[in-house]
């Protein structure tokens, strides 16, 4: 019980004897993590004015603001009259212990840092991720923010989106579609090759450069395979992607070409034969 009132006393010393240090540091502290707030928030309005990515924009901004804040807690200890460097040991110390505790979390700091120096991707863009396919919305100090095409909110780890394949389906300018179109082994090979390169050729979204391939892929037990290549702008991509299929239809009907379904061949052998007798 002597004991914690000596530790009491000494704390009541410390406060009376230092009331005007303690009032101003927390001065220094309220206005520094005002100014703080403030000057991320400014930070954040020139980055959506000009063209920086404003996914790895965001993540600088966090860290300039945990830099800042570390600074405002060595300043306001200085103020105290603590000495900076049992200040620096202890705060090393418990920053060690909360490193320890938080280790996947500082994992993901550090992807984080990765994701924004390599730049495998940034705002806007669609990717596929851990499995996962959506546009980037945020890169933070520690998820990955996407927003899927059915509208789902998906916030992975950082550590989670470095540690997979990522695979950028925005990076270029143009992308390929490949299709199957099988008709039946009794069509006009030729001519549904060269209707298929037309439609193809005259297709809205498709780039006359490079030129559509067209080419007999397989022979399957109902129907032969063509498969169908051509290039097309990104921004076009799920439209053209599924326009085609009607269109293809539709030439297919007008010209009589059958749209095989799969059929099964059955011969009936009669091998019953010789003679009951009594």
């Amino acid at each position: 019980m002597e004991g914690f009132n000596e530790l009491f006393t000494k704390i009541g010393d410390f406060f009376v004897n230092n009331w005007i240090n303690i009032v101003g540091a927390l001065a220094v502290f309220i206005i520094g993590g005002l100014l703080i707030t403030l000057l991320g928030k400014l930070l954040m309005k020139i980055l959506y004015s000009t063209k920086i990515d404003n996914a790895s924009g965001g993540f600088f901004v966090t860290l300039i603001r945990i830099a800042l804040w570390i600074a405002l807690i060595f300043g306001c200890a200085s103020i105290l009259g603590i000495n900076g460097n049992s200040f620096l040991v202890a705060f090393s110390s418990v920053a060690l212990a909360i490193g320890l505790a938080l280790k996947d979390s500082l994992s993901n700091i550090a992807n984080g840092i990765i994701l924004v120096v390599v730049k495998p991707f940034k705002k806007g863009d669609y990717i596929l991720a851990n499995g996962i396919e959506g546009t980037v919305k945020k890169i933070s100090i520690l998820t990955t923010e996407l927003s899927t095409a059915d509208n789902k909110r998906v916030v992975l780890p950082n550590s989670a989106v470095t540690t997979n394949s990522i695979i950028n389906f925005s990076s270029h300018p143009t992308r390929r579609i490949d299709r199957t179109y099988s008709v039946s082994y009794s069509s006009d090979m030729k001519k549904v090759k060269q209707l298929l390169y037309e439609t193809v050729s005259n297709y809205e979204y498709c780039l006359k450069t490079p030129t559509p391939i067209i080419y007999m892929e397989c022979h399957n037990a109902s129907s032969v395979d063509f498969k169908v290549r051509f290039w097309v702008n990104n921004s076009d991509y799920w439209n053209a992607y599924f326009g085609l299929n009607e269109v293809v239809f539709e030439k297919f009907k007008e010209s009589g070409i059958e749209i095989p379904f799969n059929q099964l061949d059955l011969h009936i052998i009669d091998n019953i034969g010789g003679k009951n007798e009594d």
